[in-house]
């Protein structure tokens, strides 16, 4: 068994070695312009950076100004190279507001941007031009299913926890050891990944670089989730309880994962049916794609099995503890370290089709079925304590 998992992970990685070789293919360029973020100015001003070139009579030139005014006025402009508007659209009353339009100028150079005549104050804001029209999607309800699924999901894991008596006392424990080691991996990753990213992408290849940077992304998790943990339950009296307080800890660190990226998902989409405004066009498209129920389905799967991953993992550190034998600790760090260098290069490879993303959840599927094998294996030989 132990030679076949070490292939199994081997040819993992060999497949993210050919596969990123085939997604470093060049990308058609992005045409046109756009800038976003927020502005608190107290005198008169303008931003009018972007450059149109108009080559042909009836070229379009597609707008779109969406944002929240908090106070004073602002002014989306186009205008030509003698400074005479050719389109303009005032906001000055407060709260959220999109402008999308087309316009068709003559041939010439023209400047684009946003002007303010006085003290203005924009908590978010975005303006951007293409040679096309800017069509914003339309979210329908539908994207709410990938959100409530995952908060569906973890609320079943709960639920099993709590009919089978298993214990809240570990469950919440199991929470926030999810808690303290996710944001001790955001401590060190937030600051270090572009880095390590840029450095490892400068100095060799795309196709060593690449798999080198989600095999320390992986490494990262095991790092944190799996070794931390491995140190609380081995030096301290916490590891040594019976099966069902391991098992209600192993849930719990897989389901408050699924609760709060759930609750995440739920609230994006919440935003983008009652206020698209208030989201960047590039945002609401991206929620859009799950208007199509086979991309609503994708998280919830994944999330079913990523917590069989987390279980499995979890419940490995407790027998270890237990038997205090650190190798099952090893089994634990691999297992999941080489699932969290699959989700690494899924990021970067970009889950932009039904297909990749499909083939993303097929091995974590995969790894979830094995997890669920580990777990029942585990169990089988768990050493037998009194509950207390």
């Amino acid at each position: 068994m132990r030679n076949r998992f070490l292939l199994t992970f081997l040819m993992i990685f060999v497949l993210l070695s050919l596969s990123a070789c085939q997604g470093s293919a060049d990308q058609a360029p992005l045409v046109g312009a756009s800038m976003s973020g927020a502005r608190d100015e107290a005198t008169a001003g303008k931003f009018m950076d972007f450059v149109v070139e108009v080559k042909q009579p009836g070229d379009p030139v597609g707008i779109d100004f969406r944002g929240l005014l908090i106070s004073g006025s602002v002014r989306v402009l186009l205008e030509d190279a003698e400074h005479q508007p050719v389109f303009q659209h005032t906001v000055d009353q407060p709260g959220s507001f999109a402008v999308n339009t087309v316009v068709y100028p003559e041939p010439g150079t023209y400047a684009f941007g946003i002007t303010w005549d006085g003290p203005v104050q924009l908590s978010y804001y975005e303006f951007q031009w293409r040679p096309y029209p800017v069509t914003v999607e339309k979210v329908s309800p539908m994207a709410l299913l990938g959100g409530l699924g995952m908060i569906l999901v973890a609320l079943a894991y709960i639920i099993y926890a709590v009919v089978h008596k298993l214990g809240w006392g570990y469950l919440g424990l199991g929470a926030l050891a999810w808690v303290v080691t996710v944001a001790l991996k955001f401590i060190w990753a937030v600051p270090l990944n572009t880095p390590i990213y840029n450095a490892l992408t400068g100095s060799l290849p795309e196709s060593i670089a690449m798999p080198v940077f989600y095999i320390y992304v992986g490494l990262l998790t095991g790092m944190t989730e799996v070794l931390l943990t491995w140190l609380v339950l081995r030096y301290t009296r916490l590891g040594q309880v019976p099966w069902g307080k391991a098992l209600a800890f192993a849930i719990g660190f897989g389901a408050v994962e699924a609760l709060l990226l759930g609750f995440n998902s739920l609230s994006g989409v919440i935003v983008a049916l009652v206020a698209p405004e208030l989201l960047s066009a590039n945002a609401v498209a991206q929620i859009a794609v799950a208007n199509n129920p086979l991309w609503g389905l994708a998280p919830i799967v994944e999330r079913f099995f990523t917590c069989l991953i987390h279980i499995f993992c979890n419940v490995l550190l407790f027998y270890g503890a237990l038997r205090k034998e650190a190798r099952w600790f090893w089994w634990s760090f691999l297992f999941k370290s080489a699932i969290d260098a699959v989700a690494a290069f899924a990021q970067l490879w970009g889950l932009d089709s039904l297909g990749k993303i499909w083939l993303i959840e097929a091995v974590v599927i995969v790894w979830g079925l094995l997890g669920w094998w580990g777990t029942r294996w585990v169990r089988a030989r768990y050493p037998a304590l009194e509950s207390s």
